[in-house]
Order: C-alpha cells, then sequence, then structure tokens
C-alpha cells in the first residue's frame, strides 16, 4: 500500500502538472480570497505549505486553492483534515443530520457500507 501524500505534496506535484509557478497561484487565490474580502495569500507562504513546513491553510483559502488547481475541495479539505463549510453549517442546523452521522460511525460501517448507503439513499429518493 503506498504512502498517502501530504497536503504540500498534493498541491506542488498539481501546480507543476498544470505548469503554474507558485507565484502564479498565489496571486490567482489571493484574487479569489479578496473577492471574498479575506486575507491576502502569497507565493512564499505557499512554498512553506507545499513543502510542509506550515500546515494546510485556512478552509476558505484550501477552497480557492482547489478551484485555482483544478481539485475538488472536499478532497482538499478531508486531506488537511477540515470540514467542508457546506457540511458544518448542515450539522449546525440539523439535529437528524448529526444523529444520522453519529449512528452510522457508531454502527463502524467501512467504505464499502458508506457507498452503498448513498447509492439506497439516491435510490429512494429517485436521483441514481
Amino acid at each position: 500500500m503506498g504512502r498517502k501524500q501530504t497536503f504540500g505534496a498534493v498541491i506542488r506535484e498539481r501546480r507543476k502538472e498544470l505548469h503554474l509557478t507558485q507565484r502564479d497561484v498565489a496571486d490567482r487565490v489571493a484574487a479569489r480570497l479578496k473577492d471574498e474580502e479575506r486575507r491576502g495569500f502569497d507565493f512564499s507562504y505557499l512554498s512553506k505549505i507545499e513543502n510542509d513546513r506550515l500546515p494546510p491553510p485556512s478552509t476558505p483559502a484550501i477552497v480557492a486553492l482547489a478551484a485555482v488547481l483544478e481539485l475538488s475541495a472536499d478532497e482538499l479539505l478531508a486531506l488537511a483534515g477540515k470540514t467542508p463549510p457546506d457540511i458544518g453549517e448542515k450539522f449546525k442546523q440539523s439535529e437528524g443530520a448529526r444523529m444520522f452521522f453519529r449512528s452510522a460511525i457508531n454502527l463502524g460501517l467501512s467504505e464499502n457500507d458508506w457507498k452503498e448507503l448513498l447509492a439506497t439513499m439516491k435510490r429512494k429518493k429517485g436521483r441514481e
């Protein structure tokens, strides 16, 4: 079984696949964050992230990185150990969602069990 890549390594690898410099990526992320009235993001910060000298950035910065690098925000957030904002909001708003997820965890579902449960829910809602 292969060793799981670090957050920084995934970012660096994808940036290179897209033939982008650290400055290119940082500028694009900074522009997205500025649109959301968030703090800046510069190439030296990105360098430290890519080299695992700093932990993954904030959730908004990860979402912006995912967009710039054409990666799944959910997968990048999971790699960083963070929850997607929409899921966090649903948990705040819905006791049923919290109860459902806690019950599923307590049952010790396997990855395959989770996928089967999703397929069942989609069938039930007619969305398969």
